[in-house]
């Protein structure tokens, strides 16, 4: 997502994923005509997902996981993952997020939004997930994490020795605040506190921040 001082701010353009066609056209309502938001399409399986990530390339994708029959969303997730490493994916959860969420991350999905989100929260999480990395998009993850029994993936067995700061701003992550108020919290540098999250994912082995809420749980580092 960039900016043309002739052109203006570049739209972000969502693919969202759902076998429902009324839940995909609900939230299509909900991004629709909203600032930053352009192109929106509309895709009800795995394989078709993966397809029309290859043809058009979106920003960001909003995944569903359990699309019977066909394609799974964690197996799509891999494929265009596999395809485009950089790929942006959210994965679309309902009130009570079922199997499969903990797979879904370590397939490469960066963070989760629920399909009864408000409006506002669908636009937060899809406008942050565009920017990059962000732990505005990670408000629900550790609690839908817990709620959705998942198993996850095994951890080094010895834990890393985190310091109180390093606890606490991996809290305030998994709480989903935006680095601005992670610095503001902490007294520091919004440079500083990437700096700080770059080392925690360092020291818990985490590829993106979804995968570090993943490690705080396993090690019991925040509480949900």
């Amino acid at each position: 997502m960039s900016t043309s001082p002739d052109v203006g701010p570049v739209q972000v353009s969502v693919l969202i994923v759902d076998d429902d066609p009324w839940t995909t056209k609900a939230i299509s309502l909900a991004l629709r005509g909203e600032s930053g938001i352009g192109d929106i399409i509309e895709v009800h399986g795995g394989a078709e997902a993966v397809a029309m990530y290859q043809t058009s390339q979106p920003d960001v994708v909003l995944m569903d996981l359990n699309m019977p029959p066909g394609m799974s969303g964690v197996t799509a997730i891999e494929q265009i993952r596999r395809g485009d490493p950089t790929a942006r994916i959210v994965v679309l959860t309902t009130v009570a997020p079922g199997p499969g969420l903990a797979r879904a991350l370590y397939a490469g999905a960066v963070a989760v939004v629920r399909k009864t989100a408000s409006q506002a929260d669908l636009r937060t999480v899809v406008l942050a997930t565009a920017r990059g990395e962000d732990p505005i998009a990670l408000r629900y993850l550790a609690r839908d994490i817990v709620i959705s029994g998942d198993q996850m993936p095994g951890a080094p067995a010895v834990p890393p020795r985190l310091t109180p700061a390093e606890r606490e701003v991996l809290q305030l992550i998994a709480d989903g605040c935006g680095y601005n108020e992670i610095a503001d919290r902490q007294g520091i540098t919004v440079w500083t506190a990437r700096s700080h999250v770059k080392h925690l994912r360092e020291k818990l082995h985490a590829e993106n921040l979804a995968q570090l809420v993943v490690r705080a749980l396993q090690y019991r580092y925040i509480s949900v």
